[in-house]
């Protein structure tokens, strides 16, 4: 075997199971976790389908009947859960106490075929940023007695919109119509428009002053924060589906060509470029001096966050369909290998330590205090360790 590699991940044990519970419904979005409960949502409309567990115990603490199929994973605030669901043309979006599973407010949208149930909607700011199938944007006023919940909506240029970010009162999001826009928070009055003349998917992030951003086009780009001003432009040669993660001065972005690229945040001058074999669905994850990414060719890489070189090397048996989860604070990933399989590693060699696999299809795991959740299509939620 070469150095830096940790071979196959083949055969390891299972994890212990904490706790094991078993809902009535399948689970396919990925469990949401704050203030020692889990959230779980699911797609059947009959009967209850938001529900609230013990993040301790996995005891149902309790269950919401939206009436309404629901498609994406709730958002967890301090003290409430908001969930977007949809039954035929009518749109909805509620807010549950996180505590009781009680209806806080409900807000209802009768404009089809625009759903707020395509995108996780964001807190932000003070405020609930919800997307209507990705062409247009909601901010509500999550709390309070408020005469009207929707605050103000924006439509851009009608196309799609990556999700939203914040910052110092600007909301930051990027649109496939080519421009990124930088809006008042409160009120969401445009305040500035950049472009790089290609599409943006990948969503932006926000590090001091500096805006974040790669396109379509393989350009990576730092925006000021107030004004949209381009501070400098980085150009790679291959699509940027993915956000960048900023770790200290260091911005790293992986791209359709194969890279992964360290920037100097500052001013975009390469720090290192590592090529492998087949380009990153997902973004890399950053762990003290270890940057950890996976690729379609079925590798999960740990690189030197300062230098770029290869520490380990795992191939996968399968392919990843989660960017790598950091448990046992930053010791070990957890990641989603196919379908049916959720696998965790040691992040100091890439070393398999166990295997999760079942027959039903798995969501993505989540970390949960000294944990890893996941939730099955059969309905089952356990806390793996």
């Amino acid at each position: 075997m070469a150095p830096g590699l940790a071979g196959i991940a083949h055969a390891a044990p299972a994890p212990q199971t904490v706790w094991s519970t078993t809902l009535k419904v399948p689970v396919y979005n990925t469990p949401q976790e704050r203030n020692g409960q889990v959230y779980l949502t699911s797609t059947q409309s009959s009967g209850p389908n938001v529900f609230s567990l013990d993040g301790s115990t996995g005891k149902p603490l309790w269950s919401f009947n939206t009436q309404g199929s629901i498609a994406i994973p709730p958002t967890v605030g301090s003290t409430q859960v908001f969930v977007a669901s949809d039954v035929g043309n009518t749109h909805f979006m509620r807010a549950i106490d996180a505590k009781t599973g009680a209806l806080i407010w409900k807000y209802t949208r009768d404009q089809p075929p625009e759903c707020m149930c395509s995108y996780q909607s964001t807190l932000a700011g003070g405020l609930l940023f919800a997307q209507t199938d990705g062409h247009s944007l909601f901010a509500f006023e999550p709390s309070g007695l408020a005469p009207s919940r929707r605050v103000w909506s924006f439509d851009g240029d009608g196309a799609l919109l990556t999700k939203p970010v914040s910052a110092d009162g600007v909301l930051v999001v990027g649109s496939s119509d080519r421009n990124v826009y930088g809006l008042d928070a409160k009120t969401g009055k445009t305040l500035w428009t950049a472009t790089t003349g290609y599409a943006f998917t990948a969503d932006p992030v926000i590090d001091g002053n500096v805006v974040v951003i790669g396109d379509q086009g393989g350009n990576i780009d730092g925006f000021d924060l107030k004004t949209g001003k381009q501070l400098w432009n980085f150009g790679a040669s291959g699509a940027i589906d993915d956000a960048a993660v900023v770790a200290g001065k260091t911005a790293y972005v992986v791209s359709e060509d194969h890279n992964v690229y360290a920037l100097n945040i500052a001013n975009g001058q390469t720090v290192w470029q590592y090529t492998m074999e087949d380009y990153a669905e997902q973004p890399p994850i950053v762990l003290d001096d270890l940057v950890v990414v996976d690729n379609r060719a079925g590798q999960l890489i740990g690189l030197n966050a300062a230098k770029g070189s290869l520490v380990w090397q795992t191939d996968l048996d399968g392919t990843p369909f989660s960017p790598p989860v950091a448990w046992q604070d930053g010791k070990a990933v957890v990641l989603k290998i196919g379908d049916h399989k959720i696998g965790a590693f040691a992040a100091s060699s890439g070393k398999l330590i166990w295997e999760y696999g079942t027959t039903a299809v798995v969501t993505l795991p989540i970390v949960s205090g000294p944990h890893v959740n996941v939730a099955t299509s059969t309905g089952e939620v356990a806390a793996l360790d």
